[in-house]
């Protein structure tokens, strides 16, 4: 189980690449959105979801855990 989140890219209809967050489930990341075929990259970058950036502080939806 990850209790920490870790960041995953995705590239989206605009062409432009949004890093999402995820915790216990790799494939989905905290938005909903599906990353399982999307290569993961570390720390903050210009173009992070901010809806996955104020889930983060909250309690995971799927394991409890603290996502931050």
């Amino acid at each position: 189980m990850i209790t920490a989140p870790a960041p995953a890219t995705s590239t989206t209809a605009h062409n432009s690449a949004t890093t999402h967050v995820y915790c216990c489930t790799p494939d989905r990341a905290l938005c909903g959105h599906d990353v399982s075929n999307d290569p993961e990259v570390y720390g903050p970058t210009d173009n992070d979801c901010i809806v996955c950036l104020d889930l983060e502080d909250q309690d995971c939806p799927d394991c409890d855990e603290e996502t931050a």
